[in-house]
């Protein structure tokens, strides 16, 4: 895990917006969900530590969202950057 890790903390250096890499952290998920709702941050992700890496969906990892952070409300509004979805220009 740890040469993945590193891995995808180097190609998330050049990262701008959206996707943050954050250092490996056990334990107190609940702390860590709340100091990034706290951030407005879209929530965290996690995976089971002894869990192998595998593409595509599985139960191995954890995907928790921050319901009040811009991008929850924008999929309860149906907006997107000013756009009504499904309708076009705003």
């Amino acid at each position: 895990m740890a040469e993945r890790k590193a891995a995808l903390g180097k190609l998330l250096i050049r990262s701008r917006d959206g996707i943050q890499y954050v250092e490996h952290a056990e334990g107190h998920g609940d702390k860590l969900f709340a100091a990034a709702c706290n951030l407005g941050l879209e929530g965290i992700v996690s995976k089971k530590l002894n869990a192998p890496y595998r593409s595509g969906p599985s139960k191995s990892w954890n995907k928790v969202k921050n319901p009040k952070s811009p991008a929850a409300t924008r999929a309860i509004d149906g907006t997107f950057n000013g756009c009504k979805l499904g309708v076009g220009q705003p």
